[in-house]
């Protein structure tokens, strides 16, 4: 059976998680390549930026191409994710800008927009 993994953004954790424990995932557990992991760091690092301490509720990207960026690297790692860990991992996406998960089946339509929207 194969593991299910979700890459989702939280403030202050790995964006990695266990769908079945919904356990926060070391990057280190997984068979990871360096490229990888330095992308999610960085993905997440770009989200925790967005918080406000002050109020969480109010936290929010700065304009919508800070939020078209960081959906658009979201769907490229998620893209690459899926081609490191196949056949033994399936791997979501939860779109910040969709309020969604998306399933592995869904890849291909989001990266086909992404693709069309960011030509």
């Amino acid at each position: 059976m194969k593991r299910k993994i979700k890459l989702m953004a939280e403030y202050n954790y790995s964006p990695l998680w266990d769908m079945e424990t919904a356990d926060n995932l070391d990057l280190d557990e997984l068979p990871l390549s360096s490229s990888i992991q330095k992308k999610l760091s960085n993905w997440a690092e770009i989200y925790n930026q967005i918080i406000n301490w002050d109020n969480p509720a109010d936290s929010h990207f700065f304009d919508a191409v800070s939020q078209d960026n960081f959906e658009r690297e979201g769907v490229n790692i998620w893209r690459q994710l899926q081609e490191e860990l196949s056949p033994n991992y399936q791997i979501f996406y939860f779109s910040e800008k969709q309020q969604r998960l998306l399933a592995p089946e869904d890849a291909s339509e989001a990266i086909r927009e992404k693709e069309v929207r960011y030509k």
